[in-house]
Parts: structure tokens; C-alpha cells; sequence
């Protein structure tokens, strides 16, 4: 609980949100002993009091039902976002964002732990979702439906530092003009950066229930955004206050505009930045274009002075898809040696005596773009001999069986397939080092024979998921 002098009563609406997220776990009447227990921390054993006390809470929400035997939710227990004619005769609904995350070391990747989202409309919430994200499976349905709720809205984000980047990479989307509250935060209270919304709640001196479960606690973003928002303030006054002093997007020297970016693909691939005099002066690569792009032309962003000089100085970009992420990374590697462009600072990966021999033979499987399920890397000897993507059905297998037969268990002498190029197998290690949730790697020569190899890849196929197995991967897997 968070103790504080003053009192900011919760909004019904977020009350019976609470309520019906219950009842809908719960999966059976409530009573209202219970219930008022539950979602409004009120210890009560007489019924009819109770049940007094959560009507005038829920404001007769008509997602919420009482009837002989306890609380139970209507048959509707979320309104839709308002279609395209009716929200642009009104303000836009805003959603509110609480992402929590954490790393198991100082410099590892940042992991969502928790994403909790709800959409107001005028005072009232309309929708919610979210919770820890362990709780949810798959949590692929998690992501659709929280992709629905922003839809059209203006997003209010509380994450820690790295939070947002984090979220849209999970959401695979970039977020539209999102307003980060820790910054609004700190810029009118002085609170410290990487502070909590609990710890934004007291520094506002609000009176708030903390809760343990996540998708409760999204009424702390609500509560604190109205305490820091002034009478009358319009969003882009909202977006200014946050910006300060940040580095503002030159648009009008670009050959490209906003629509131009948010129509890139949601995909791998490589991007390249040129001047207006022609020359190309930086290659990137991502797992996610469209989210990306987004990231280097955001007008609220804070950039580091290289990152600065590139925005001023691009005219126009190119944008290259590829079928995976470990191609657009070779991809990028490749480009950079070949060209030089201007802002890349060139990889200079330390070799390993040790990695490089357990690289000598590797398959590496990795997520392929739609219509393909996997893509299979094979790798001997330095040489990558070729790149095949695998189908739902196991299109793709016949070719790997006889690159297998033939360069793995049957090494010929001679020259080898026209396919094959030479890899910088100390920058693919690096890779698969920082990717172990997305990626599987072991030696086939690890088993026994082709039909053996064959049958793992199946496996795999059949799982529709890279989760690693029975064999013996290349590097170790958390």
C-alpha cells in the first residue's frame, strides 16, 4: 500500500475492470463478501452490506451481474475500440501501458515479465488485458489482443529504462507517438529515472492500492498520469513537455515521409541510409524493419551524438527483406566489408581458437518468413554451403538430405557446390550466443547417420517451435 496525506478515490470504472478480470478467472459465481475482499481490499461477513458497497463501486457497469449465489460477469465483458467513423468524431481513446522487466545480469538482455494495458474512453476504461506473461500461453494471444486495444489510441507507456524497446520488439510493432510517463514524471517532480509507477504514485502523493497482480497495477499508470496532467493540456502540450530538448526529425530534407516508414515490412532485413549527394554513409540490419526505421526517425527521441549526425545527415534509405535474421545480419556483415559506408563502425570480433573448431560443422535452424516455417543454416569448414528454407510439410528436407550425405557423413574431395561462400563463423557465435531463444544449433555429424538429422529437423517441424531437443547443440542454452 502506498501511505500518503491525501486521497485520490480509484475510478469505478477500473474497480469493476478488476472485478470482471476476477470473475472471469474464477470461472463461478462470487459472492460479494469475497468479491469486495478481492477488488476493493473491504472485510466484510454481511452480504447485503457488501453487495451495497460494490454497486455504488461498479456504477452500475453493465459488464457485471449480481444474482442469487454470488457476482458473475455479463456475456460481454469488454467493449471493442470504436471503429474509424465514430473515433475521429470524437478524442481519440488513450491507452495505458505498465511494462515490467528485469535482467538476470548487469549488461544481459532485458525480458518482459509483466504487460498490462487498459483503454479509456473520455473517464471510462473500456478494456483490459495482460498480467505477468508467464500466466499467459500462448502469448501470442496476448500480443493480438493488446495490438487490438492500441489500435487507434493515444499510448501512455510506464517501463523501465529499455522498457519500450523491449515491448515493441515483443509486440513486433512499433508503438505510434507513445508518451513515456517515467519521463513526464521526472521532468515535473524531479523523481529519480528508473523509478516505479509505485514509486511515481507516492512521490505524487496519491492514495493508491499497490497491488501483487500486474494487470491490477495498471490503475497506478492511470492515477498518476491525471496527477501529472495540467487543466487544460492538450496532448502536443503533453508530447512537448516530455521532448525538452531532444533532437528533432529534419523531414523536410528527406526523400521518404512518416507513411513511407510505416509501410515497411514487419520483417528481417537490411536497411541502407544515403546522402543527398548519393553516397551511402551507414547499413543496418534488424529483426523487425518497420520497427526499426521507426526507432531511427522517432521526433521525441534521444539520441547519442553519432546516432544525431546520421538522422541529419541521410536524404534517402533503401530497404532490403530477407527471408530470416541470421541472413539479414551476413547480409549487413557482407555489405559493410564490401562498401565501407561512412557512420559503420567495422565489427572487430575477438577469434576463439576453441569456438571456431566446435563451428567446423554446424546446422543452425532459425525462424523463416511466411510461407516457410524454419530456415536450416549449413555450415562446414568455414564455408556456408547453403541457406534452405523449410516448409509445413517438409518441403526443404530432400535438399538438406543430400548436402548432408554428401558434405558431412560422405565429405568429397574436390571443389565444392557453387552455393558455398565463405563466413565469418566468429560474428555467426556471437549471434547464436545472444539468441538462444530463437535459435537451435548442433553438429549433425553428432548423430548418427543423414536419416537421423532428418528425422530431428521433422521434429522440429512438427512442434512448429525451436525449443532444443535430444541432440547435442553447439553452444551451451539457458
Amino acid at each position: 500500500m502506498v501511505h500518503t496525506s491525501a486521497v485520490s478515490p480509484q475510478p469505478p470504472s477500473l474497480v469493476a475492470e478488476r472485478a470482471v478480470r476476477y470473475l472471469r478467472d474464477a470461472d463461478a459465481p462470487v459472492s460479494s463478501v469475497n468479491l469486495a475482499k478481492e477488488v476493493l481490499a473491504v472485510r466484510t461477513s454481511d452480504e447485503a452490506q457488501a453487495t451495497r458497497v460494490l454497486d455504488t463501486a461498479f456504477a452500475g457497469d453493465p459488464r457485471l451481474v449480481y444474482a442469487p449465489g454470488g457476482w458473475r460477469p455479463a456475456v460481454a465483458t469488454a467493449t471493442a475500440p470504436p471503429s474509424e467513423a465514430s473515433a475521429a468524431a470524437a478524442e481519440p481513446d488513450v491507452v495505458f501501458l505498465l511494462v515490467e522487466a528485469a535482467r538476470e545480469a548487469p549488461r544481459a538482455r532485458l525480458v518482459l515479465t509483466a504487460v498490462a494495458v487498459a483503454r479509456r474512453r473520455g473517464d471510462a476504461i473500456v478494456a483490459a488485458t495482460g498480467g505477468e506473461l508467464a500466466r499467459w500461453s500462448p502469448p501470442h494471444a496476448l500480443r493480438d489482443e493488446i495490438r487490438r486495444l492500441l489500435r487507434g489510441a493515444r499510448p501512455i507507456v510506464h517501463a523501465p529504462p529499455g522498457g519500450l524497446a523491449a515491448l515493441e520488439e515483443w509486440l513486433d510493432e512499433p508503438l505510434d507517438d507513445p508518451l513515456p510517463l517515467p519521463l513526464l514524471g521526472r521532468r515535473r517532480t524531479g523523481i529519480a529515472g528508473g523509478h516505479t509507477a509505485a514509486d511515481l504514485a507516492a512521490r505524487l502523493k496519491l492514495s493508491v492500492r499497490v497491488d501483487d497482480d500486474a494487470s491490477a497495477r495498471i490503475e497506478l499508470v492511470a492515477a498518476c498520469f491525471d496527477a501529472l496532467r495540467r487543466p487544460g493540456e492538450s496532448w502536443a502540450d503533453l508530447q512537448k513537455a516530455c521532448r525538452g530538448d531532444v533532437h528533432a526529425v529534419p523531414w523536410s530534407r528527406y526523400a521518404f515521409t512518416p507513411d513511407d516508414l510505416r509501410g515497411a515490412p514487419p520483417h528481417a532485413g537490411t536497411y541502407r541510409f544515403f546522402d543527398a549527394d548519393g553516397r551511402l554513409i551507414y547499413v543496418g540490419k534488424s529483426r523487425n524493419l518497420k520497427r526499426r526505421l521507426a526507432t531511427w526517425f522517432r521526433d521525441d527521441a534521444s539520441r547519442t551524438s553519432r546516432a544525431r549526425a546520421i538522422v541529419d545527415a541521410v536524404h534517402r534509405l533503401e530497404i532490403q527483406p530477407a527471408g530470416s535474421e541470421l541472413e539479414a545480419l551476413l547480409r549487413e556483415a557482407a555489405q559493410i566489408a564490401r562498401e565501407s559506408p561512412r557512420d559503420n563502425v567495422q565489427r572487430r570480433v575477438r577469434a576463439s581458437t576453441s569456438r571456431a573448431q566446435r563451428l567446423t560443422s554446424i546446422l543452425i535452424l532459425e525462424p523463416a518468413e511466411t510461407p516457410w516455417v524454419l530456415r536450416a543454416w549449413l555450415i562446414r569448414e568455414g564455408n556456408l554451403l547453403d541457406a534452405v528454407p523449410l516448409g509445413p510439410r517438409g518441403g526443404g528436407l530432400k535438399r538438406i538430405a543430400r548436402i548432408l550425405e554428401s558434405e558431412f557423413f560422405s565429405p568429397r574431395s574436390g571443389p565444392r557446390s557453387l552455393q558455398a561462400r565463405p563466413v565469418d563463423v566468429e560474428l555467426i557465435a556471437r549471434w547464436l550466443s545472444e539468441h538462444r531463444d530463437r535459435a537451435v544449433a548442433f553438429d549433425p555429424t553428432h548423430l548418427r547417420t543423414t536419416d537421423e538429422v532428418i528425422a530431428r529437423l521433422q521434429w522440429f517441424l512438427d512442434r512448429r517451435e525451436l525449443s532444443d531437443g535430444d541432440g547435442s547443440p553447439i553452444l551451451p542454452r539457458g
